[in-house]
């Protein structure tokens, strides 16, 4: 087939079909525009606008372990950006492979209007930043080399230990026209998992029976479990026994767990067939809220409608990257978000951050402002029906959906005013205030 004059960009897009990539995760902005409306032209491509950087790269990272497929990132260069570099460590320690697009709206060194102090704006060098993360980092300057620096990404992002790949595209140079020989494909060799089979980056549950439980947590594990704490081995075996059960054969679907490594709720739940679990090394609080958002996008893309998605995660988590909860709102991205208060094995127990941070937040309060509904648990007896209605408030709402597990002390402590629990009863200390010195 003979080359075409195309702008660069569409064919960044081509490529992006090429390798099985049906969404990107990212930030609006001007310099990205060009790609967007590239991709609302070719079609295929969904966009799924996010509000932090750094939660792009984690919901593209659910929907690469979860496809099998590389997961696609698109962000402006702007001072955000250098907040992509956490979501970018993290897929490089689990082996994800992404290709994280960041556009800048000229080429060329960012133009000065005077000392570093009165500048206006100057973004941060994302190549040099990013290097030390990504398997490779590139800053595109020649309009034909787009093309050849998105199949390389690709490539690059797959072989060998899968990892993240930047390229750093101006948005002028983006809509060049070039000549691009659609022929030449680099060919997709990665098939995409089936329905109940294991899927690239995730832990596939093990031979245990569906609905089996494990045995109770030993004492010198199960953290605490006096009279103001459910017990740990309960939250795990009424979660396991509502996700772990099996249905009838024609209508089983599979369960995708999301949790931080040291969760022991997740090798609980995901010990049964049709069972699978994503977990992360070096990731921050609160990154399993996207990444859940990732897996489910995917899912739903090749038509696995009926599968759940649970996450489980710790209080001090949740609020850090709360604001996720919006996207899967207006998305319609629905999971169930099992929070485990301090005193729990589940609990993760983030060094630094005590019990006394959890009383602070009210989680149902708090995911209900962002259009999600929410439920909290103290009597042992109201756990396996909360998580019950979590599941079907999930499916009928097409919304995230919160049961939170907590002890009884945390209820009393939520009951005194706001100040005395943030000061401790003391008078605190006054702010103070520095103006800026020119």
């Amino acid at each position: 087939m003979a080359a075409q004059r195309i702008p660069a960009v569409q064919a960044a897009v081509q490529i992006m079909k090429d390798e099985g990539v049906d969404i990107a995760f990212g930030c609006p902005g001007a310099a990205l525009r060009p790609l967007y409306a590239a991709m609302a032209e070719a079609g295929g491509i969904e966009r799924l606008s996010v509000r932090h950087e750094e939660t792009a790269a984690f919901m593209a990272d659910g929907w690469a372990r979860t496809t099998g497929r590389t997961g696609v990132v698109a962000v402006t260069a702007g001072p955000g950006a250098a907040r992509l570099i956490t979501g970018l460590y993290a897929a490089r320690q689990d082996a994800v492979p992404l290709v994280c697009l960041t556009g800048r709206e000229t080429a060329g060194p960012s133009r000065r209007s005077g000392p570093p102090h009165q500048e206006v704006h100057r973004p941060p060098d994302l190549v040099r930043l990013a290097g030390p993360v990504t398997k490779r980092a590139e800053r595109i300057e020649d309009p034909a080399r787009i093309p050849g620096a998105f199949r390389e990404a690709f490539r690059i992002a797959r072989e060998g230990r899968p990892g993240p790949v930047l390229i750093d595209v101006p948005a002028d140079l983006a809509t060049v026209e070039i000549a691009y020989d659609a022929g030449r494909r680099p060919g997709f060799d990665i098939q995409p998992p089936q329905a109940g089979m294991p899927h690239a980056g995730t832990a596939q549950a093990g031979s245990a029976p569906a609905g089996s439980v494990r045995p109770p947590v030993p004492s010198d594990r199960a953290g605490h479990t006096g009279p103001d704490a459910l017990p740990a081995s309960r939250v795990l075996a009424e979660v396991t026994a509502v996700f772990g059960a099996p249905g009838p054969p024609d209508a089983a679907s599979d369960t995708y767990l999301v949790s931080s490594s040291a969760s022991a709720a997740a090798t609980a739940l995901a010990d049964a067939p049709r069972r699978h679990r994503l977990h992360g090394r070096g990731r921050p609080p609160g990154w399993e809220v996207p990444a859940a958002i990732g897996v489910r996008k995917a899912l739903d893309s090749r038509g696995e409608r009926t599968a759940e998605v649970v996450v489980v995660i710790d209080g001090h988590g949740l609020p850090l990257l709360a604001d996720e909860l919006a996207s899967a709102v207006r998305y319609e991205v629905p999971f169930v978000l099992i929070l485990c208060s301090p005193g729990h094995e589940d609990h993760g127990g983030y060094e630094g951050h005590g019990a006394d941070d959890e009383h602070v937040t009210d989680h149902v309060k708090l995911v209900e402002a962002y259009g999600c509904a929410g439920r909290d648990v103290v009597e042992p007896a109201e756990l396996r029906s909360a998580v019950e209605w979590a599941r079907k408030e999930a499916v009928s709402t097409r919304r995230p959906v919160l049961v939170e597990v907590r002890a009884e002390r945390a209820v009393a402590e939520r009951a005194r005013p706001l100040a005395g629990r943030l000061s401790g009863g003391a008078a605190t200390d006054p702010v103070h205030e520095f103006a800026h010195r020119a």
